[in-house]
């Protein structure tokens, strides 16, 4: 069985390596593909250049490619076909089970692992590039230099340095050398390739694969496991005992039967939304494997309880963490929430409960960390669209600088960090083509210094104000903004 596993991946990497199977238009140096067709960035060698060791070995940044989408539909189907011919054969040769048992069980198990591969497969080969399209959409140009100097400067350095661009001093460039960010600006084709790499480092097949394959694992071996225990001999077979505990039948297809509604109806859910992440195929696949705990303590021995133990199946895991630290410990549920009261984020314009609890599941729990976190990862993590997580950021930004005055600003529109920029470009006298027109900014500024911080002296808070705001206005993620979403100068 081993040698046939081995043979199979065989088959799959002599495939993917045809060049038919990759994007091979060549040209002199890098030859960089359109990306919303195929994202890929190709080399101009045949061989793929490795990537720095710890012996001290050249990098040739950005010059490996990455499948398109009949390649990872391939992949990935082969994966599953794999699957399931490791699980028929451990079942034919090992499972001390009948025939008919053997045949439902290998039946069940296809059944189930496509109904769950299927639409991953379809997001990885579809659904993926068009959420890759939206962030391409934003960062482009100037945009993407800046978010690259904003949030991956050491890789923005590194790959300048290796390109030629800048001197390699040895110990690196300091953070304030402007060099690099001149040169960054200049070479946008190299911030492309750079941004195609750390896609698909963070989110791309590579970080998919893993957890697919525990998922079908994991899907095969609980419909194997429904299978073999069922008794086509029995007269009562829904209340049949199993061998797992002396869980009857009923519960224990009731349990996974739960479990695989949830897994299906959420990936399908979070696919249409174009927010699945590799996390969520994790917990998928936890979620099914704790099928048998929860119908072993919900439901037991007793059959009377399978609906209880249904509903509990449709849960997902983070509900279940809950439950169980409210049933059984109650007094640390209650401590927690006594001394960790909520973040103020429903403050930010835009947030509801739901947009809440998203960010919670992510690890943000205060207006400090959205206004810290890179926006790009911020939204892949959640599955909000990109411009909705840059202006929360944007408010966060200005929240950190005024608190929970910064409010306040909303009705003069200086709550988001751009106009800020604007407005300070003007005071500082700026007359640029791009800039739109504002009328008396004095008059602006002495509004918003009013709002704020009504009860100081005038000269005073108007000072702090313009200080705050040039703050704001020189911050890297204002720069980034502003060239992301810039405002029509005509106006």
């Amino acid at each position: 069985m081993l040698d046939f596993i081995l043979c199979g991946f065989q088959l799959v990497i002599a495939f993917v390596s045809h060049p038919l199977m990759h994007d091979s238009n060549v040209a002199k140096g890098f030859n960089v593909i359109e990306r919303p067709a195929s994202l890929v960035v190709e080399p101009c060698h045949t061989m793929v250049t490795v990537a720095r060791t710890l012996s001290g070995c050249t990098e040739q940044p950005l010059t490996e490619s990455h499948l398109r989408a009949l390649s990872r539909a391939f992949v990935l189907s082969t994966v599953l076909l794999t699957v399931n011919i490791a699980g028929w054969l451990f079942l034919w040769k090992l499972a001390q089970r009948s025939s008919a048992q053997v045949e439902l069980s290998i039946t069940l198990a296809a059944f189930v692992t496509i109904l769950i591969g299927a639409p991953l497969i379809a997001f990885l080969c579809l659904g993926w590039y068009t959420r890759y399209r939206e962030f391409e959409n934003s960062l482009k140009g100037p945009a993407l230099s800046a978010y690259l100097q904003r949030y991956w400067s050491t890789r923005l350095i590194q790959a300048l340095v290796d390109d030629g661009a800048l001197p390699d001093s040895g110990d690196g460039l300091a953070p304030n050398d402007a060099k690099w960010r001149e040169a960054a600006d200049v070479r946008l084709a190299l911030c492309d390739r750079l941004f195609a790499r750390i896609y698909h480092e963070q989110y791309g097949l590579p970080a998919f694969v893993p957890p697919f394959v525990i998922l079908l694992c994991v899907a095969y071996a609980a419909a194997a496991l429904v299978g073999c225990n069922y008794g086509p001999s029995q007269t009562d077979i829904a209340a049949a005992k199993t061998a797992i505990y002396g869980i009857s039948n009923q519960v224990l297809v009731a349990s996974f039967g739960g479990a695989l509604m949830f897994v299906v109806s959420d990936s399908v859910l979070r696919i249409r939304r174009r927010a699945l992440n590799v996390s969520d195929a994790y917990w998928y696949a936890l979620r099914i494997f704790l099928a048998i705990p929860i119908a072993l303590v919900a439901g037991g021995p007793d059959s009377t309880r399978a609906a209880m133990v249904f509903a509990l199946g449709t849960f997902p895991v983070d509900a279940l963490l809950k439950i169980v630290r409210r049933i059984g410990f109650p007094q640390v549920t209650a401590f927690e929430n006594q001394e960790n009261p909520p973040d103020k984020l429903l403050s930010l314009s835009g947030v509801t409960l739901p947009i809440v609890s998203a960010f919670e599941a992510e690890g943000i729990n205060s207006v400090e960390q959205v206004a810290a976190a890179d926006p790009l990862i911020l939204s892949i993590r959640t599955g909000f669209p990109f411009r909705f997580t840059l202006r929360l950021c944007s408010q966060a930004i200005v929240r950190r600088h005024f608190g929970e005055n910064a409010s306040l600003l909303l009705p003069i529109g200086l709550a988001d960090v751009v106009p800020i920029y604007l407005l300070m470009r003007v005071v500082d006298g700026d007359t640029s083509s791009d800039l739109p027109k504002i009328d008396d900014s004095a008059s602006v500024i002495e509004g918003a210094a009013n709002r704020l911080f009504p009860n100081d002296a005038p000269e005073q808070r108007t000072a702090v104000v313009k200080m705050k705001f040039r703050q704001i206005a020189a911050e890297e993620f204002t720069v980034m903004l502003f060239r992301i979403t810039p405002l029509d100068p005509s106006l």
